[in-house]
């Protein structure tokens, strides 16, 4: 993420100056360990890309630089490497001054790391004022501050989002399948690792729907009521339009809609806490639409499934099941 930023702001702003304050507090910075592989990275790649043909003094120059950022051990050494700087190539300068100055502005923006557990439900509410409330067995990253062009989290697992409205830093959601991206709207996105789909529901606004995969690299837009499913097994995508029942599990509801098999008990052993044994091979996997509204027990949801889905039998043991296809070894 660090080296991201660094090779983002250092090309967007490679030629720009800075006033004497800045750059005191940039060379400050430069000499001190912290980050220091980064640094040498960041300006590697910068070296290599930089259009203007360097004498043999510069790269001697650049040499003595990375060398003393890496071997830094004493107020001695830090004071010849503020001279090594100022007397380096003029190329060198402004890379260690933008990437200082990055640096300094935004050492106070920390990254969030928020994650729930089986049947557990928490909300949080970022510095601009959106509010996420996260499902059971999700996992979210967001920084203290947005202080970029856009507001961009990373989401493993289901959540629903309360996007406050910025026209000027577009909302952006990453998931490891699709990215959704807004001004400001009211949507759900079910992106759990061992789901079958990906599923992402608009409620309110307009959202932009980025899937990226080997089969397909396409951009959706919804509309309130629409949802957009993208299928992990064979990389399809269906828009349909829906309730706003997607976001049922707010209130303790479990709705499957067009769910496959394994998608429902990964639902049920994320509510219940429990670990479900069975073979894939022995299910088809083709869709349920199931509902369970009433905040139905275990014991309820699985003997409700086995009159539905047909075929199995289950044993229960403690906090794991195991189901078995009926006419199976037991």
């Amino acid at each position: 993420m660090k080296e991201n930023y660094i090779y983002q702001i250092l090309k967007q702003f490679f030629v720009n100056s800075y006033p004497p304050e800045i750059e005191s507090k940039v060379q400050k910075w430069i000499i001190k360990d912290k980050w220091s592989a980064e640094k040498n990275n960041a300006m590697s790649a910068i070296w290599d890309e930089i259009e203007i043909p360097p004498n043999d003094n510069t790269y001697r120059a650049l040499d003595r630089v990375k060398n003393t950022i890496r071997q830094i051990e004493s107020k001695k050494k830090h004071l010849k490497m503020r001279r090594i700087l100022l007397g380096s190539a003029a190329v060198i300068i402004p890379v260690l001054l933008l990437l200082g100055s990055y640096f300094y502005i935004n050492q106070d923006v920390k990254m969030i790391e928020v994650i729930t557990s089986s049947n557990q439900q928490k909300q949080c509410t970022l510095s601009d004022g959106t509010t996420i409330l996260l499902n059971s067995c999700t996992k979210i990253i967001y920084p203290s501050k947005f202080k970029d062009t856009t507001r961009v989290v990373t989401l493993e697992g289901e959540a629903y989002f309360s996007v406050a409205s910025d026209a000027t830093k577009p909302f952006i959601v990453k998931t490891s399948d699709l990215s959704v991206k807004v001004l400001g709207t009211k949507f759900n996105i079910s992106a759990y690792p061992t789901n079958d789909r990906t599923i992402t529901t608009l409620n309110s606004g307009k959202i932009q729907v980025n899937i990226q995969s080997k089969k397909t690299d396409s951009k959706y837009i919804l509309k309130p009521n629409q949802e957009i499913v993208f299928n992990k097994i064979d990389k399809s995508v269906l828009i349909n339009t829906v309730t706003d029942e997607n976001a049922s599990w707010k209130d303790g509801s479990l709705v499957f809609q067009d769910a496959t098999f394994n998608d429902i008990l990964n639902t049920i052993e994320r509510r219940y806490g429990v670990t479900i044994d069975y073979n894939k091979q022995e299910f088809l996997n083709m869709p349920y639409t199931i509902k369970f509204l009433n905040n139905e027990s275990l014991e309820d949801v699985l003997n409700i499934l086995q009159e539905i889905v047909g075929g199995f039998e289950y044993k229960k043991e403690n906090s794991r099941i195991t189901i078995i296809q009926k006419g199976g070894k037991k």
